[in-house]
């Protein structure tokens, strides 16, 4: 019983290490990789969409991050939980083990297990574009179509006209320049990559070549493209723009317009993004767009 006792707690031990590995592979990765924030849920392990050996193996590496803080919890209770329950068995006599109690403590400490372990998955897993689709809050201004849409809190003075020309001329050449990438095999082709997991509403495919070549607002070479998954198959709702590094302000060329916005992932900044929609939506080219709700229109 004692070999046993020891042996979880060593898986313990274990777990708490692969806890604090993984906590700092993360944070290197961060601090070296400006762009990580841009593919995280690329990166992350459970996105079904590997189609290259190359995007796999680098998958496979940043994600060793996130595998090792979910498994370091996982270890480490069911160490502790282990040698726990051992030693409640050691003690008293054998006819006086209290397997009531016994019970109570495993049915207890499983269900705090599994809540900690998909606290820690959850952790891991970065908000992904998808989910912050409609994270612009407050207000309304007159969109470029002459609607109304949804900005952030803050910008609220209506365009002048030189500022809805621009945004005008934004919207149109986004959807002359992203026509060609209806189907998203056309786009693979032209190397953008699934940035988020095929089964989701609304899926990001990014281009990294674009991200680093500097240019900014190019309609031709949007950073992002976005897909719509509907049940009469694959809708392009527009692209998405990224400025090349965080803390750099996109332009807004269209005043409160051309909304960019940015995702904080535990504490760390994206670069910021807009979105363009080359379809007809509530609120204008660059309004916001909440996926699950948008797809269920599309559905009738």
């Amino acid at each position: 019983m004692r070999k046993r006792t020891v042996l979880l707690l060593i898986l313990g031990l274990g777990g708490f290490a692969s806890l604090l590995v993984g906590l700092a592979w993360d944070s290197v990765l961060r601090t070296f990789a400006t762009d990580l924030a841009r593919t995280e849920n690329f990166f992350n392990l459970i996105n079904p969409d590997y189609v290259y050996l190359a995007h796999a193996l680098v998958a496979g590496i940043v994600g060793l991050g996130h595998f090792l803080v979910v498994f370091g919890v996982a270890a480490a209770l069911a160490g502790l939980i282990g040698a726990t329950y051992a030693r409640l068995r050691s003690t008293g006599s054998p006819g006086r083990r209290a397997p009531g109690l016994r019970r109570a403590f495993v049915a207890g400490t499983g269900a705090l297990m599994l809540l900690a372990v998909g606290s820690a998955a959850w952790a891991t897993s970065a908000v992904s574009y998808e989910d912050g689709l409609a994270a612009k809050p407050g207000g309304s201004a007159a969109s470029s179509a002459g609607q109304r849409e949804e900005h952030h809190a803050g910008c609220h003075e209506p365009p002048t006209p030189e500022q809805q020309r621009a945004a005008d001329e934004l919207a149109a050449d986004t959807r002359a320049g992203v026509a060609k990438y209806v189907d998203p095999l056309a786009a693979e082709a032209d190397g953008y990559r699934p940035s988020s997991p095929s089964w989701r509403p609304v899926m990001h495919y990014l281009n990294p070549a674009h991200q680093r070549d500097g240019e900014i607002l190019d309609p031709d070479r949007p950073e992002a493209l976005v897909y719509a998954n509907t049940s009469e198959g694959t809708i392009l709702l527009g692209a998405m723009y990224v400025m090349p590094e965080p803390g750099v302000s996109g332009p807004r060329i269209g005043g409160c317009l051309t909304q960019w916005h940015a995702h904080s992932l535990r504490g760390w900044e994206t670069p910021e993004m807009m979105h363009v929609w080359s379809v007809d939506i509530p609120g204008g080219p660059f309004s916001e767009l909440r996926p699950r709700e948008f797809v269920r229109s599309l559905e009738g």
